[in-house]
């Protein structure tokens, strides 16, 4: 506390009090000023890196010694003739790799899935309407994992094979498609590439884990397939899930690459012609 002596006089005295004084609405405008700078933001969006960029699949060097880049893809349906749980021995020849047609010298009264060799050479709706569903994951616990983006392999390409779709005194040979893929820069290639973010900002995942759907346009049902057949399981439809369902699939954010690897075993690399990331349909227990 200051104390203060003044002096009676007859002039007007004039007293100045060092004393700040702050009203409550100082600054008030400023914080509105920012609300009104974030409301805006928040319904225009902001400015985010959304660019993709085209993965390939990493070279490997064939048996010839050629360097190569094609994915190959191999895709096996059970017989349906066949009761998964009785036939006896069980073995991964239930699985082939057909929309229908099998080899009668191999393969002795197996049918593939549903479709005909008619349909599949006249590129029927039900057929050309069809196709292989390559989800990626960033992980393989089903409770947690989030689906990141989707690759979509159609029937219309594949491998073909001669079939004859005339009769005993007329035969005709043609050609038709098999879901073996062998994906690349030219020739079939939708499906090879993989899109995922330029920016690593956003989202910083190198690894996914994909898993497989074969849609079924005369059903109108998925299919769900698998890393290995059932048969070489002790436990046919008791097995761990994200064990069995899942390739996982490295990219390299340098070269602009990608590389599949096993889940289970070694964990080697697939993908190329000798070794293919195969898929077998997955069968419910009846």
């Amino acid at each position: 506390m200051n104390k203060f002596r003044f002096t009676v006089n007859n002039n007007d005295t004039q007293i100045n009090l060092p004393l700040e004084i702050n009203f409550d609405n100082i600054g008030r405008e400023d914080l509105i000023q920012q609300y009104e700078e974030d409301v805006l933001t928040e319904i225009i969006n902001p400015i985010e890196d959304f660019e993709t960029t085209r993965y390939s699949h990493k070279s490997w060097v064939a048996v010839n010694g050629d360097t190569k880049y094609s994915t190959t893809y191999n895709f096996s349906f059970f017989n349906r003739t066949m009761d998964i749980l009785n036939t006896v021995p069980v073995n991964s020849n239930l699985w082939v790799s057909s929309y229908t047609y099998v080899d009668p010298s191999v393969y002795a009264n197996y049918s593939g899935i549903t479709f005909t060799n008619k349909e599949l050479y006249f590129y029927a709706n039900s057929y050309r309407r069809s196709f292989f569903k390559i989800d990626f994951y960033d992980t393989t616990e089903v409770e947690n994992q989030k689906a990141y983006f989707t690759i979509i392999i159609p029937t219309q390409q594949g491998r073909k094979v001669q079939v004859d779709i005339g009769t005993p005194n007329v035969p005709r040979p043609v050609d038709i498609r098999t879901p073996i893929f062998d994906l690349d820069y030219v020739g079939d290639k939708e499906g090879y590439f993989i899109y995922w973010l330029k920016s690593r900002e956003y989202i910083k995942l190198n690894t996914f884990y994909m898993s497989a759907k074969f849609f079924n346009a005369k059903t109108g049902q998925f299919v769900r397939m698998m890393n290995r057949p059932q048969s070489g399981l002790s436990e046919k439809f008791k097995f761990n899930k994200s064990e069995y369902f899942y390739y996982k699939v490295n990219l390299d954010v340098n070269s602009y690459e990608y590389e599949v690897f096993r889940e289970y075993g070694l964990g080697d690399r697939v993908g190329e012609l000798s070794d293919s990331i195969k898929w077998y349909e997955y069968v419910n227990p009846q």
